[in-house]
């Protein structure tokens, strides 16, 4: 990339984060809410996916969209994505209850799974929307300016976490009634953690559809089982909350940490035999 088009990415890199922000901040304003969708709120969840095709459309730049899924040559991917959230959300839950941060009550896996099922289709919607934009748009040209995986990941979480700011108060998988002065802080740690993840699989894969699946799967997931069967000890959730408590972060960091040797240790053996 020479220095013309390394200056052209960047200013589409600053062009797409204040604009889906931007866009995302209309949200209110222009009405709708999570319990009662309206346009605005409609808009807040469309401005990723909308201003990054806008882009793509205008500068006719489409080589890094990653929107081919390759199902079978990423096969243990999209298995690694499905299984992401759950796993994380049992670990998280276990630790939380062995040490008394966290307890579950009348929890019927039937009555979690239909709930859960049925919610799918709309948070991979939902997903789609999102994943267009952060894995779609934003990682790739991130990573194209040659940037390591921690500096690129903390821009995406910076941009991500702030698109949810307008909302934040309303969507009760992530946030219920801590402060916000210390929780916004461990949320924007939460989305630098998970983009580790997210954007990790998408350099490996080169497809932002594993990313759609897992950011799908976690929301479908988690909603039901924080809305219906999860009690926090007083003033502890900031440690056993399953979407974003220190015990859950830890265990995506170390998720994280692990991945990104494994791919540099393949990107190496790949070099050598090259």
């Amino acid at each position: 990339m020479n220095e013309t088009e390394r200056k052209s990415t960047m200013w589409r890199i600053v062009i797409f984060s204040v604009f889906a922000i931007g866009l995302a901040w209309l949200g209110p304003v222009w009405g709708g809410s999570p319990a009662s969708p309206g346009l605005g709120f409609i808009l807040w969840g469309i401005a990723p996916m909308l201003v990054s095709l806008i882009l793509r459309w205008i500068t006719k730049d489409w080589s890094d969209l990653g929107g081919k899924p390759a199902f079978e040559k990423n096969a243990r991917w999209y298995w690694v994505s499905l299984l992401f959230f759950p796993v994380i959300m049992a670990l998280t839950l276990g630790a939380g209850v062995l040490t008394s941060l966290s307890s579950v009550s009348e929890f019927s896996i039937g009555k979690y799974f239909q709930t859960s099922l049925i919610a799918l289709p709309f948070f991979l919607i939902f997903a789609v929307f999102e994943e267009v934009g952060w894995r779609g748009y934003l990682s790739p040209k991130l990573d194209s300016l040659g940037l390591n995986r921690f500096a690129a990941s903390a821009f995406v979480a910076l941009v991500w976490a702030t698109w949810h700011m307008p909302y934040i108060r309303e969507l009760t998988w992530v946030y219920s009634s801590e402060n916000l002065a210390t929780f916004i802080p461990r949320f924007y740690l939460v989305c630098f953690v998970l983009a580790l993840v997210y954007d990790e699989i998408r350099c490996i894969t080169g497809t932002f559809w594993p990313a759609v699946l897992m950011h799908g799967v976690g929301n479908a997931f988690g909603h039901p089982l924080v809305a219906g069967y999860i009690t926090y000890a007083a003033g502890m959730e900031y440690l056993g909350s399953i979407s974003n408590g220190l015990i859950m972060i830890a265990f995506v960091a170390t998720f994280s940490i692990l991945i990104n040797r494994w791919r540099s240790r393949e990107s190496i053996l790949s070099k050598s035999f090259a």
